[in-house]
């Protein structure tokens, strides 16, 4: 069963979220000096971001690998 439009409209949101939320604990951990920890946000941050746009274009994706197939 595929998703509604109010489902991947509410996905899409909540993966936006978590990446701005993400991004702000890479800013926060940098700040510490912590670059690996930087780096692994970011990373993250990225991911949430780029998995909301492709839901958002109707792909459906769960999975680090899943995001880059496309």
């Amino acid at each position: 069963m595929g998703l509604t439009d109010d489902d991947r409209k509410a996905i899409v949101c909540y993966r936006i979220e978590k990446a701005f939320h993400t991004l702000k604990e890479a800013k926060d951990v940098l700040s510490l000096g912590h670059l690996s920890l930087c780096a692994n946000r970011l990373y993250y941050s990225a991911f949430y971001m780029a998995s909301a746009l492709l839901i958002n274009h109707g792909h459906s994706v769960n999975t680090h690998a899943g995001v880059l197939r496309h």
